[in-house]
């Protein structure tokens, strides 16, 4: 990245994303994939002070239409963008005009413009054709998210031979070996997020040994939703994800998770058990787009 100093893009700072965050609180239940990344956010830099994340903002415009970017250099190069102003004119200028960031500078690792609202997508688009930028792929998805309040009612009882724990970052290894879009040294991304956001496993009573687990990602929602091999149609995934989506009801939120087309299975797990298509969106890929997963549960 280069320098912030005179760039249309102005750090928000720690102490004022607390504020960001109460502008989005009453749009959770729509925007659920800004409200928890921002509350993401907040809380990574109480953890660490490492720089994961950084929040920007044109012209600080953020105080008027909440619109903030918001980049992930953690194992990854992700860019998040989200406004309460439909026209998006303040996302449009902000990467027409911004020098702080080129998708294609991290050849090593992919690159992406993270989960695009469908409002917002064509601004982007026609912002990255603007800003002579070519992306390798657009992918779209449908974002799916739970009421907090029915999230509450789960019954997340466990079968009498398993039980739920923590994940400990041993496990990143494991998770990281058999995820589908694995990539060079994604352990460290999954053993990350084990780290800063937690993560839940399903485990055998008679080996201790792991059956199925959910993380969440950089962003807060739910990502590497997973079965192991031989452990599948046991009900361990539907089991998993009530038992993630209850804790994040209980910290005051709607769990989400954006499943990408023609992933059908996840999708009939997901509304069989309550969640609620919101509508479509798009992951806008840069550099080596088929080396990590597109946080497609």
């Amino acid at each position: 990245m280069t320098n912030e100093k005179q760039d249309i893009l102005v750090d928000i700072s720690d102490d004022d994303l607390p504020k960001l965050l109460e502008m989005y609180d009453k749009h959770k239940d729509w925007a659920p994939t800004a409200y928890s990344t921002i509350l993401t956010g907040i809380e990574w830099k109480r953890k660490s002070k490492e720089k994961y994340t950084t929040f920007m903002s044109p012209h600080s415009c953020w105080r008027e239409d909440g619109t903030f970017f918001v980049l992930v250099t953690c194992h990854c190069f992700d860019i998040f963008i989200f406004s309460l102003d439909d026209t998006g004119k303040n996302i449009y200028e902000g990467i027409l005009k911004t020098r702080r960031f080129n998708p294609g500078e991290f050849k090593d690792r992919d690159s992406w413009f993270y989960m695009v609202h469908n409002k917002f997508y064509p601004i982007v688009s026609k912002a990255i054709k603007d800003k002579g930028w070519t992306s390798t792929a657009d992918i779209h998805y449908d974002m799916y998210s739970i009421p907090r309040e029915q999230a509450l009612k789960f019954d997340t009882e466990c079968p009498p031979d398993v039980y739920i724990k923590p994940l400990d970052k041993s496990a990143a290894h494991q998770i990281s070996s058999v995820w589908p879009h694995n990539y060079n040294n994604s352990h460290k991304y999954v053993a990350l997020l084990i780290e800063m956001n937690g993560g839940f496993g399903v485990y055998l009573k008679s080996t201790d040994e792991l059956a199925a687990w959910v993380l969440l990602s950089a962003m807060g929602q739910l990502t590497i939703l997973q079965t192991a091999e031989g452990h599948q149609k046991k009900g361990y995934a539907s089991l998993i994800t009530k038992y993630i989506s209850r804790k994040l009801a209980k910290k005051g939120y709607n769990a989400s998770g954006g499943i990408i087309h023609g992933n059908y299975s996840s999708k009939a797990m997901f509304e069989k058990i309550g969640f609620r298509n919101l509508g479509m969106g798009t992951y806008i890929v840069f550099a080596k787009a088929t080396d990590r997963n597109i946080m497609d549960p």
